[in-house]
């Protein structure tokens, strides 16, 4: 992620915030194959998941990390 992600409702820089799920990590697919062995059969690569706040409005966003 280059630089710091600002809230597009208060211009403030966002702040790194914590994600629980109760089931472990939170992570997105992607329609891109995965770099291993499974992308011979067919498998997506998933990426995992940083949320950020904004400390003004609360304002969660999700950025996936390559």
């Amino acid at each position: 992620m280059g630089g710091d992600p600002r809230c597009p409702d208060c211009d403030v820089a966002l702040e790194e915030a914590d994600l629980y799920t109760g089931q472990g990590e939170f992570r997105v697919r992607t329609e891109d194959e995965s770099d291993d062995v499974l992308a011979a059969v067919g498998v997506t690569k998933t990426l995992d998941v940083v949320p950020r706040r904004c400390p003004e409005c609360g304002l969660v966003r999700f950025y996936a990390t390559k």
